[in-house]
């Protein structure tokens, strides 16, 4: 029996975790767990296993596995663009598709569904460029993920629109623009979630380091005297006096017995607001 740990790039829903967990446990592994936040795979092998295989396998899904020993992955290829230069080819070729939807403004060559052709095409590349591998991969699976609904509706969008082109009924199935708009919502969509993403994992970390805090602890002598020393955050029991200085970290669960004090929860919540303390009540640990 062998535990092994992947670090997965490239999941953006609870779907692809779902397409990754089902492709595992088609290999036969047991006690599957995959974190699209995080980017964490775990599973256990209860036979021997070939790591590479297992990796190239995710691969095919459209995924990038980062070996173990291994820097973050990237790339200078030119072709591969950032999510943000991505967004502003498409939005900028996109928006002109939008003007003719606007009252009161007539542009007419606009309305040339060649030159519509023209405008969409760039954006249409990029959203293939971006959503079919993963697409693809995922319905050959047999566990299509948001991305194949994507490149579906983009592309029967383009071949509609293109077909009354063709015919010389334009006007009847002009539809270029939802091509453009399904591809740049996407993509925009996709970074907003890519931020919160990043920032959830930037806490779920300083979560973790709350485990190597140090707390500053009370202790009284014979005398009675109050010394004052530190103590490893994760040695702390029930009972225990801790001081909590300005700017500190809340180093456990706690309640306040002295004192009033405004309290940054925001690793908990979500919410930069601080929020006012006093006497009996409750710090989370994490909070500063």
């Amino acid at each position: 029996m062998e535990k092994v740990a992947l670090q997965v790039e490239g999941m953006d829903c609870a779907n692809c975790a779902l397409t990754i967990r089902n492709y595992l446990q088609k290999q036969g592994m047991d006690d599957v767990r995959v974190n699209y936040v995080s980017g964490d795979v775990a599973f256990v092998a209860t036979t021997p296993i070939d790591i590479n295989n297992i990796s190239k396998g995710i691969e095919k899904l459209g995924y990038s596995v980062q070996k173990p020993g291994t820097s973050k992955i990237t790339t200078n290829n030119f072709w591969q663009w950032s999510n943000k230069t991505r967004i502003y080819v498409s939005a900028l070729f996109t928006l002109p598709l939008m003007l003719h939807m606007i009252p009161g403004v007539h542009i007419h060559w606009l309305m040339n569904p060649w030159v519509q052709l023209a405008f969409t095409l760039p954006v249409f590349a990029i959203g293939m460029a971006t959503f079919f591998k993963s697409a693809w991969n995922s319905a050959v699976s047999g566990v299509p993920n948001m991305n194949v609904l994507i490149v579906l509706g983009s592309t029967a969008a383009l071949v509609y629109s293109l077909y009354g082109a063709i015919i010389g009924e334009a006007e009847q199935y002009m539809f270029f623009e939802t091509t453009a708009t399904i591809i740049t919502l996407v993509l925009i969509g996709n970074a907003l979630e890519d931020a919160s993403i990043a920032a959830t994992q930037k806490q779920l970390n300083a979560l973790a380091v709350n485990e190597e805090l140090m707390a500053n602890m009370i202790a009284y002598d014979g005398n009675y005297q109050e010394n004052l020393f530190q103590v490893p955050a994760k040695d702390l029991k029930v009972g225990d006096l801790i001081l909590v200085k300005t700017g500190e970290t809340v180093p456990a669960d706690c309640k306040v017995l002295w004192g009033d004090v405004t309290i940054n929860e925001s690793i908990i919540t979500g919410e930069s607001e601080p929020l006012p303390k006093k006497m009996n009540d409750v710090l989370v640990g994490g909070s500063i």
